[in-house]
């Protein structure tokens, strides 16, 4: 799989779930909060813009970059997303009228929007829970230490290279 075909595919995941809660992974004194986030779009690039609640603290105060983890899970799907990548606060005026006009209406005076670079994207299927007797469900957990059964693929986009 390509990398085009790569984003394609997480976006349309992360188009079908919409909310996410974001995670800062920042070394800094004063770190971003962690905070539920709505997703405005996924750009051919590889970047998720997304737009939090303001936190408390003055926003000059928060480092302009930082990594981050966006988890997405929506309550009876079957599937669920892990992203992994570098934040970045647009606060500039300047950046912001640069932006299409559906990001535009998402700046609103409680809201900050967010571009995070997508370096590692985590995909897991939920597999449909059936009624088992134990014997058998101990039986398929010890197979499935020697078969190697997976139900989640991870996507790298720093390199080609696909894990499944």
């Amino acid at each position: 799989m390509n990398t085009q075909n790569r984003v394609g595919f997480i976006a349309n995941k992360i188009q079908q779930l919409q909310t996410a809660i974001l995670h800062s992974h920042s070394n800094c004194l004063l770190k971003f909060p962690d905070s539920l986030a709505n997703t405005l779009e996924v750009d051919n690039v590889g970047c998720v813009w997304i737009a939090v609640k303001k936190p408390l603290q003055f926003l000059h105060e928060f480092d302009r970059s930082f990594q981050v983890e966006l988890n997405y899970y929506k309550k009876g799907t079957p599937f669920f997303l892990t992203i992994a990548g570098t934040a970045r606060l647009v606060i500039d005026p300047e950046e912001i009228n640069q932006l299409s006009a559906s990001l535009k209406a998402a700046c609103a005076e409680d809201t900050i929007l967010i571009s995070v670079r997508i370096l590692q994207a985590n995909y897991y299927e939920n597999a449909p829970q059936t009624k088992q007797h134990p014997f058998k469900k101990w039986k398929q957990s010890i197979l499935s230490l020697f078969t190697g059964e997976h139900n989640y693929y991870h996507f790298n986009m720093r390199d080609e290279k696909n894990y499944a």
